[in-house]
C-alpha cells in the first residue's frame, strides 16, 4: 500500500530520533497517527535499521487484544528486544491500563527509542507532565493541511485552485476522505462515524458523562458559533432549557473534555494595550470543517468563518501559539506567537468591501513594534504592502 507522506511530522520525528525522550504523537482519531508510524518505520528501515530491531504494536489490532495491562506490555516488548538499539512504536496506547509504568520502565531498563500515539485525555499535555515527567516531547498532529489535501486527493483535472479549496472546506481534511468517492452523503456518513466515536467513546465513556444531552448541546452551540467571542457563562445560558438552568461548572468541564479529545481548539482573548490574557473570553474552532458540515448540514455558514477556522488550524500546525487580539474596541482576528516570529493576522473572505478593508488595515497600523502584519482574504491576489501591512490571498498563505 502506498502511504502518502506527512513531511511536517516526519521531519519532527527525524529531529528527535535517538534522543532520551519519549516521542508522543497526539491528535483526534483518524487524523493520520497510525499512518505516521508506518512512515516512520519505512524511514528507519531505509536508514539501515534492521527490521527485527523495530517493534510495532497497534492496540486496535486483535493480535494484541490480550495486552491490557502494563506488565503484559513490558514482557511482550522485552521478549522481542535485540542486543543493539531498538525502536518501539505503540499505537493507541490508551488501551493499556497504566501504560506509563511500562514505558517508563523500558526507558530506564533498555536501549530503546520509544514512539507512542493516542487519541484522548490520557495523552494530553496536562496528563503527560505527571505520567512521564521530563521524559517526553509532544508532537501535535492535525488533519490534512490544504497543501497536504492537494497531495492526497485524486483531484479532477481542470479544477481551479479555488474549486479545490471549496472541496477542502466542504468535505474537510481527514486523510481517509481522500480515498472516498466525492459524494456528500458518503463522506458525511464517514465523518458522522468519527464524530460519534469521539463523542461516545473518547468523551462520554471515558469521563463517565451523565448528562449526555447537555454535552451534545454544548458542542452544537460551539459549532454553530465558530469564530464568535463568548464566555463559558454565555454557553451555559444558551444551553439552558426553559426553567432548567444549566450548571456552569458542568459546561466548563464539557468544554475541557472536548479540548482533551481534540474536537475543539480554544483561542483566548489577548488585550494588546493591557498586555494580558482575558481568561473569561475566547473563541472556539472545530478540528475539521468537514465534520462541521456533516453534523450541521451542507449549507453555507459564512465563508469567512470557515476560512478563519482553517487559518487558525494552519497557524497551530506551524507551531504558533494563537490568541484573539483586542485593541480598544477593535478586534484583530489572530495574534500568532512563535519563538522566532510574531504575527498580527486579519482574516476576511473578501476585500471588495473597501470600508471593511480600511478598518482591518487601520487596526493593524495601530499595533506598535516590528511584528509581521498580515491580511488574508480569498477573493483578491496579493497586493503591494500597505504601510507595513501585507495583503495576501489566503490560498497563497496556505500553500507557502
Amino acid at each position: 500500500m502506498l502511504i502518502k507522506k506527512r513531511d511536517l511530522y516526519l521531519h519532527q520525528l527525524i529531529a528527535y530520533r535517538d534522543t532520551p525522550l519519549i516521542k508522543v504523537i497526539t491528535g483526534i482519531r483518524r487524523c493520520g497517527k497510525s499512518m505516521l508510524l508506518e512512515l516512520w518505520k519505512q524511514e528507519l528501515l531505509s536508514s539501515g535499521v534492521p527490521a527485527k530491531n523495530i517493534i510495532h504494536i497497534n492496540f486496535e489490532s486483535m493480535q494484541f487484544d490480550n495486552i491490557r495491562d502494563y506488565r503484559a506490555l513490558y514482557f511482550l516488548v522485552e521478549k522481542q528486544l535485540q542486543s543493539t538499539r531498538n525502536y518501539l512504536m505503540l499505537d493507541e496506547i490508551q488501551q493499556v491500563i497504566d501504560w506509563q509504568k511500562a514505558v517508563n520502565a523500558l526507558m530506564v531498563d533498555k536501549d530503546i527509542d520509544i514512539y507512542i500515539t493516542g487519541s484522548n485525555d490520557n495523552l494530553l499535555s496536562s496528563e503527560l507532565s505527571t505520567l512521564i515527567t521530563g521524559r517526553y516531547v509532544e508532537i501535535k498532529m492535525f488533519p490534512l493541511s490544504f497543501k497536504e489535501f492537494l497531495d492526497f486527493k485524486e483531484l479532477e483535472k481542470g479544477l481551479s485552485q479555488q474549486e479545490n479549496f471549496d472541496s477542502y472546506i466542504k468535505y474537510g481534511s481527514m486523510p481517509a476522505v481522500s480515498s472516498l468517492p466525492l459524494d456528500g452523503q458518503v463522506i458525511a456518513n464517514f465523518l458522522q462515524g468519527i464524530y460519534n466515536t469521539v463523542i461516545l467513546k473518547d468523551v462520554i465513556q471515558r469521563n463517565v458523562v451523565k448528562d449526555t444531552m447537555l454535552l451534545e448541546s454544548v458542542l452544537h452551540y460551539l459549532m454553530q458559533n465558530i469564530g464568535s467571542l463568548f464566555s463559558s457563562k454565555k454557553v451555559s445560558e444558551a444551553c439552558s432549557i426553559g426553567s432548567r438552568k444549566t450548571n456552569l461548572e458542568a459546561v466548563e468541564e464539557y468544554l475541557y473534555m472536548f479540548e482533551q479529545a481534540f474536537v475543539i481548539y480554544k483561542a483566548e482573548q489577548f488585550d494588546i494595550k493591557k498586555n494580558l490574557i482575558n481568561p473569561n473570553l475566547a473563541k472556539y474552532y472545530i478540528v475539521d470543517t468537514g465534520i462541521w458540515h456533516a453534523i450541521l448540514g451542507y449549507h453555507a455558514l459564512t465563508t469567512s468563518v470557515l476560512i478563519e477556522n482553517i487559518v487558525y488550524l494552519e497557524l497551530l500546525r506551524r507551531n504558533f501559539e494563537v490568541f484573539v487580539g483586542k485593541l480598544d474596541s477593535k478586534e484583530i482576528t489572530f495574534i500568532a506567537n512563535r519563538h522566532d516570529l510574531q504575527m498580527y493576522v486579519q482574516v476576511m473572505a473578501t476585500c471588495s468591501d473597501e470600508t471593511l478593508l480600511t478598518e482591518k488595515l487601520a487596526s493593524l497600523k495601530e499595533v506598535n513594534g516590528t511584528s509581521k502584519k498580515l491580511i488574508l482574504t480569498l477573493d483578491c491576489d496579493t497586493l503591494p504592502t500597505i504601510e507595513g501591512v501585507v495583503v495576501k490571498n489566503v490560498l497563497d498563505f496556505l500553500l507557502e
